[in-house]
Formats: C-alpha cells, structure tokens, sequence
C-alpha cells in the first residue's frame, strides 16, 4: 500500500493507494489547518498502514507540518520527497531552480499514461498550461491566476462587486452582478483555454494531446471543446507511478 500526498497552496490530498494504482481511500484538508492535518494522518494510521510514502509539494509550511505528524504517527515507513530524496526522470529545459515539483509530477504522470506530445492544463489555486514534447522532455509552460483567486480579486479590490463562489452559468449575457462574475469567469477562462491550446498546437503539432486536471476542470470542460480530457486523479497518479518505477 502507497500513500501519496499532494500538498497545495490550498488543499492538502491524501490518498491510500494498491501496487496497481487503485485509490482505496481519499482524504482532503485545507493546507493551512495544521491540526485536520494531524487527524487525517491520525486516522490513516488507524485504518491501515501504507508501504511507502511519497509527497508532493508546493507550501513549504505545510510540508513541514506534515513530515512532522508522519514521523509521529508513521514513524518506521519510508518517506520520499519530490525535489528532495526523489526526482522526476523528464529531461527538464526549465529552469530547475524554479521549475514547480506538481508540475513535473502531472507531466510525467500525462506522458505515461496519455502518451506525447501532451499539454496539461491544471485548475488549482494558479492555472498552468504544461507541455511535454514529442520526445518526453518538459519545455514549460505558462502560469494564470486560478479561478477563485480571480473571484478574490475582484471583491477585494472594487468597491461595488461581491464575494461569490463559481457555479454554472445560466446565460451568456446576465442580468445581475454575480451572475455577471460567473458568466465571465465560465467563459473566459474556457475562451482563454480554446485559444491557448490552439497556440500550443500550432507550436508542437495537431497530435498535442490536451489532458485537465484540477477542481475547477470540469466545469470549465463543459464549456469548450479544447479539453477532451478530464483527470483529476493526475498528480496522485503521478505520485504512485514514482513511488513504484522509482528513478530511471
């Protein structure tokens, strides 16, 4: 049994996983709640031990909480750390001093099991573009600010407009302020995908293979037909497939 963990700037995701990749169970809290992180490893202890375990991660205080609470409740299971004591086999033409560690991980993860040239358009807290060429190396990509940052920016910096949670459209032209936020936020940033994934075709060729992840994917996939492909699964897929190939 391996157990992956996926530290965001937002949400901490740990899933207990079989040799074969099967998620037998999943956990979710916010990475700045250091004691839902101290439950969660708690109750994984409780229900069953893992193997191994391999992290992920982009909060450096919440890293650290967390390797805290498993060396207390996990103290004998090994531990690996992308970036750390475990590396990301993709030729990398990134800056390696600042290239995000999830974004090698969703790469690796999409050019094995999808295939390349891929493109790997992430929905988290930020919005990254990511494209892995035709020989598998990592070229790069481009980072948005995500959605719900988008949606806090524009309460907190205007006087007039509310703080509202996305949810689905229910026109193109709306007729209220907060409808007005969602429509633009729906199908801009699907209109934004349509065009950008355009420019990266033209660039690595009409085989690019365009695969979302992240919470805001599905929604914004209804919307355009530049993303065919939805796998929210991807960066704990990824985690799994180094925890068990290891460095090549």
């Amino acid at each position: 049994m391996i157990l992956a963990i996926d530290i965001g700037n937002t949400n901490v995701d740990f899933a207990l996983m079989s040799k074969t990749g099967k998620i037998k169970e999943r956990f979710s809290c916010p990475s700045k709640d250091k004691a839902s992180l101290a439950r969660v490893i708690a109750k994984i202890k409780k229900k069953q031990k893992p193997d191994k375990i391999i992290v992920v991660s982009v909060a450096p205080g919440a890293l650290k909480a967390v390797k805290s609470y498993l060396k207390k409740h996990l103290p004998k299971i090994p531990l690996s750390v992308v970036g750390s004591n475990v590396s990301v086999p993709l030729k990398c033409e990134y800056n390696k001093k600042e290239v995000g560690q999830d974004r090698l991980v969703t790469a690796y993860a999409a050019k094995l099991l999808y295939g390349s040239p891929v493109l790997i358009v992430d929905f988290g807290t930020a919005v990254t573009f990511d494209a892995v060429s035709k020989k598998g190396a990592y070229l790069g990509g481009l980072i948005l600010p995500g959605i719900k940052m988008s949606l806090t920016s524009l309460s907190e910096n205007t006087s007039m407009l509310p703080r509202t949670v996305l949810k689905e459209p229910r026109t193109l032209i709306a007729k209220n302020t907060v409808s007005s936020i969602r429509a633009g936020m729906i199908y801009g940033y699907a209109s934004m995908c349509e065009g950008l994934v355009k420019l990266f075709k033209k660039k690595l060729g009409k085989s690019l293979k365009v695969v979302a992840t992240g919470g805001d994917a599905p929604i914004i996939k209804r919307h355009t037909k530049s993303l065919k492909k939805v796998d929210l699964n991807l960066s704990i897929k990824g985690l799994h497939l180094l925890a068990i190939k290891g460095q090549r």
